[in-house]
């Protein structure tokens, strides 16, 4: 035992010795490598409208006045005059990289660019002028949707010091690691990976579809990322007044009634704008783990939720919230979906945009007998969200964007179809 007790240190010994004497080996491998723009570079550059493009990925859509606002993801925005809504005209393509938001007020158009918010005027629609940029305001995760990624590959370190990830190529890497490291892992960034109100709008600012991440109130502009609510002052150019930590993973935001609804991963939460500078927590409804998209129309609050995504959603539903107690909101009704995205209110008309599904259309006079009161459904297409106006409903889907009339909820018309092309 003795003999043991003094070869013990020296076996510790020799193994930091054997490991110190650089065992090592150099792992290659095949992955997503960034391609970087010099940041001063890349704020420098005002972006200036193009000629039209063709709609590729369609991302979130907002309309302001007689123009159709539609996200092309990642890439910047595609304008049309939407005074017909038969047949919209493309006026041209602002790019703007790594944009997902829209947001209007009094003309100005905001933005959301990497981490910068930008601001352009659209008086003239056909040519908007660069205004401003505010840096540094958000924290960009969503590097898989720049152009060129591969999600069969994994992902490279990525150095900020380099600048803006502008694209991806990929490429054999390498990395050195210990002889002794089975990991089976690569330098990967895997956590770096993330997965308006409704009605008649004011002329002063327009109107988003459910999944925006941006509201206009008074003259505040909110901007949502997962634990983090942005609150600027756009009464005169851009303030970023303040940040508010959120409780939960938040995902939408709908401004109504003097109140901010945030849809979560787990819930809806209820912040009352009496200071629209500093939003205040009233209440949160609680709900399984899903992502869900809410709108509001008088005592109750519309939420869906599905499956299949970065969430963790295990439910397919659309939820009803009664919320004549805006303390105490509590679920009154709930209804099976096949897997439920945007959605909108107009009147009595309820639009749910129900994934593969398509386009479902209700008669919501009733909440308790929505199931029974299918008044319409449009099929073979994959319905993403809606935007109802004016008895004109703008609906974004897989297939590109489509715009119905329903003057007569019974009796639903297709204007125009702007088609994706791939």
């Amino acid at each position: 035992m003795k003999r043991l007790q003094y070869l013990f240190p020296l076996l510790l010994l020799l193994l930091a010795v054997t490991t110190s004497c650089a065992d090592k080996t150099v792992r290659v491998y095949q992955a997503n490598v960034p391609v970087y723009e010099d940041l001063a570079t890349f704020r420098a550059a005002a972006p200036t409208m193009t000629a039209p493009t063709p709609l590729q990925r369609p991302g979130k859509i907002y309309i302001y006045n007689d123009l159709l606002i539609v996200n092309e993801i990642m890439r910047g925005v595609h304008i049309y005059n939407n005074a017909n809504p038969s047949a919209p005209i493309d006026l041209g393509f602002l790019p703007v990289h790594a944009n997902v938001d829209i947001a209007v007020r009094n003309n100005i158009l905001y933005l959301d660019s990497y981490t910068d918010l930008l601001a352009f005027d659209i008086s003239n629609p056909s040519n908007p002028t660069y205004l401003s940029r505010v840096n540094d305001v958000f924290v960009f995760t969503n590097y898989y949707l720049l152009p060129g990624y591969d999600t069969n590959l994994p992902l490279v370190n990525i150095d900020a010091a380099k600048g803006v990830v502008q694209s991806w190529k990929q490429e054999k890497t390498s990395e050195e690691v210990f002889a002794y490291d089975f990991r089976g892992s690569f330098s990967m960034m895997d956590n770096a990976i993330s997965g308006g109100s409704q009605g008649l709008a004011p002329s002063s600012m327009g109107q988003a579809g459910s999944m925006a991440r941006f509201a206009i109130y008074d003259h505040f502009l909110y901007t949502l990322e997962s634990w983090q609510l942005g609150v600027f002052d756009i009464s005169d150019g851009m303030v970023h007044r303040t940040d508010i930590q959120l409780n939960l993973n938040s995902e939408t935001l709908f401004p109504y009634g003097g109140r901010l609804f945030i849809g979560t991963t787990t819930g809806m939460m209820v912040y009352d704008l009496a200071n629209p500078g500093n939003p205040t927590h009233l209440s949160t409804f609680a709900h399984v783990n899903s992502c869900d998209p809410v709108v509001v129309d008088g005592n109750f609050a519309y939420v869906t939720l599905r499956s299949g995504t970065n969430c963790g959603g295990i439910t397919n539903s659309l939820n009803i919230v009664d919320i004549s107690n805006i303390m105490a909101p509590y679920l009154r009704h709930e209804y099976s979906m096949t897997n439920p995205h945007g959605l909108g209110i107009d009147g009595n008309a309820l639009f749910i945009c129900d994934g593969v599904d398509g386009l479902k259309v209700y008669d919501k006079t009733d909440p308790g007998m929505i199931n029974t009161n299918l008044v319409a459904q449009f099929t073979g297409i994959t319905a993403t969200d809606v935007i109802p106006y004016n008895q004109v409903l703008i609906m974004t889907s897989e297939q590109g964007i489509y715009q119905y009339s329903y003057a007569d909820l019974h009796n639903i018309t297709q204007l125009s179809m702007i088609p994706v092309v791939r």
